[in-house]
């Protein structure tokens, strides 16, 4: 990743901070882009402490003219952009019955239109560059079917097809740009290894059901960003990567996750 430069969105913390972390260790210059400003500027401060090279950008992924912002001082500062990882999102739990259009909508602008506008007003620079990664961070609910995903299934599995359309598009006009999606399942961050959380019922059988027999670390998901982001994946595009420790192919009943 030498020489290449990096915009992870809600960088600042959870897999978006491991990805940060990981692209900054292989020698990507990273822009840590996040809402949660103290936060990001701590993992700015993280990376450079570990040799590595970034800088904090406020961004609210709902808006155009931030995303235009953080492209230009991103171009300025470091001379392009290579890579995009859309990773910012939002959940909340709701069954189909709580559901509201609001919550529906609210959850939309972030994990899909957000990438959508990411994707929009990093392109150019790409194009520029002549060559990039983009991915987005979709998830393993794509192939689960748990009644209280309502919202995020939905958003999380129209941002995989958008991934593909996107991959498509740029590879027939002759772009040397790639976008894939990668599908995390429950990751030892630090909402899960909460000791509050990590006594739920739900969360003790769902690390039980997981064929591996644990919870992915964090470096797990900076590992396969960094392989995406990387030259070593040239010649992958329009793909799925599935990181949930074979969750996703289990067939168990959801039910526990509503009663």
């Amino acid at each position: 990743m030498s020489g290449k430069v990096a915009i992870v969105t809600g960088g600042a913390r959870g897999l978006g901070g491991a990805a940060a972390s990981a692209l900054a260790s292989e020698g990507a210059s990273v822009v840590v882009a996040d809402i949660l400003a103290d936060a990001g500027r701590a993992k700015v401060e993280e990376i450079a402490i570990g040799g590595g090279t970034a800088r904090f950008a406020p961004l609210d992924v709902r808006d155009a003219g931030a995303w235009a912002q953080v492209v230009d001082e991103s171009v300025e500062a470091y001379g392009g952009i290579d890579v995009l990882v859309n990773n910012a999102g939002i959940a909340l739990p709701r069954t189909i019955e709580d559901a509201t259009l609001d919550e529906f909508k609210r959850v939309m602008d972030v994990n899909l239109y957000g990438p959508f506008l990411g994707m929009q007003a990093v392109l150019p620079a790409l194009i520029a560059r002549g060559s990039g990664s983009i991915i987005n961070v979709s998830s393993n609910s794509t192939e689960m079917i748990v009644p209280t995903t309502t919202y995020y299934a939905a958003s999380k599995a129209a941002l995989a097809n958008l991934t593909k359309t996107t991959a498509v598009h740029v590879a027939l006009k002759g772009y040397e740009i790639r976008a894939n999606s990668v599908h995390p399942g429950p990751h030892a961050t630090a909402i899960l290894e909460d000791p509050e959380v990590a006594r739920l019922p739900h969360i003790q059988q769902m690390r039980e059901t997981v064929p591996l027999g644990r919870f992915g670390r964090p470096e797990d998901f900076g590992s396969l960003v960094v392989f995406l982001a990387s030259d070593e994946s040239s010649y992958i595009t329009a793909s799925e990567f599935f990181i949930d420790g074979g969750l996703s192919r289990v067939s168990y009943t959801s039910a526990w996750l509503t009663r």
